[in-house]
């Protein structure tokens, strides 16, 4: 994950605000219909595929809807007490130093760290499903429920997952070295330590 750079803004901007997206506040150059009308065919096209892999691979499969994910928790956490803290309408950046293997559906692994990695989590420097993976699955602000991660409580230390994401999540239809446009992807996470950059 070393030269993972983040996806477009505006392909992250079509997930969470394009539907409410007035004409005159698009950014020039950029149809917000087609862009999510693409990526919700995208995402329909995977669904019965990430189901069918992780009924296979996974001991324990769990179902996040909101993000179109599955995941199963191999490792408990050893400590819950750490706590995401909001600022308005997004989690403050944590450092994590974490084990990783990111991997396509066939098992090529296209990027590993054996060794505990200091990442920080929170500003866009990873993909959206590897970020995702670290936020509580729900929190409620001003009395309006939001469901931003893929666990009921987060990563906390200790604790290991592993789940799959679908390509919008991931790097889209765009292609980087080993992993193919429109490739779901596979990663595992091995969190040894967590706290906020606070």
């Amino acid at each position: 994950m070393k030269n993972f750079k983040i996806l477009l803004i505006a392909l992250l901007a079509v997930v969470s605000v394009s539907s409410c997206m007035k004409n005159d506040d698009a950014t020039p150059g950029i149809d917000y219909e087609k862009e999510r009308a693409r990526i919700d065919s995208t995402l329909r096209a995977q669904k019965p595929i990430l189901a069918e892999w992780a009924q296979d691979n996974f001991e324990n499969p769990v179902y996040n809807d909101s993000l179109q994910m599955w995941y199963e928790v191999i490792t408990p956490p050893t400590d819950e007490s750490f706590e995401y803290t909001l600022s308005g309408y997004s989690f403050v950046p944590v450092s994590a130093t974490v084990k990783y293997k990111g991997e396509l559906l066939d098992g090529t692994v296209f990027d590993e760290a054996t060794t505990g990695t200091v990442m920080t989590i929170g500003r866009g420097q990873w993909v959206q499903a590897f970020e995702r993976a670290f936020w509580p699955e729900k929190v409620t602000i001003s009395g309006v429920d939001y469901y931003p991660g893929l666990t009921p409580k987060g990563l906390k230390k200790g604790q290991k997952i592993r789940f799959v994401a679908p390509s919008p999540w991931c790097y889209d239809n765009k292609s980087r070295e080993k992993i193919p446009a429109d490739s779901p992807l596979v990663f595992t996470i091995e969190v040894t330590d967590i706290k906020s950059t606070l």
